[in-house]
């Protein structure tokens, strides 16, 4: 495997625009948790921690992690990490979607 030290790092906004013109795919590390208390890029899914850390995307793939330490070990088969992660993507300004509650009347 590669270091931690060789994972390119993307900065946010230059990684929504990678996965919104369809040239890169983005893949949430973080816990149900996390997703729940602080959001979740629109339309991208949690994918599986050890499951990705085993057996990583490659080139076009970027990962996400709530503070960039998870997501810099998937980076040995060549994928990308949020550089500074959650906390990075929000003050990028960039979409979050939350879990929607319904109401009945």
């Amino acid at each position: 495997m590669k270091s931690a030290k060789a994972v390119r790092s993307v900065e946010p906004a230059e990684a929504w625009r990678a996965v919104q013109a369809g040239d890169a795919q983005l893949y949430d590390l973080r816990s149900g948790l996390e997703r729940a208390r602080y959001g979740w890029p629109p339309g991208i899914q949690r994918v599986s921690l050890v499951r990705h850390l085993l057996f990583p995307r490659g080139p076009g793939a970027i990962y996400l992690c709530q503070h960039a330490h998870r997501s810099k070990l998937t980076g040995w088969r060549g994928a990308g990490e949020i550089a500074g992660g959650w906390p990075a993507w929000t003050q990028a300004g960039l979409p979050i979607e939350h879990r929607r509650s319904s109401t009945s009347g």
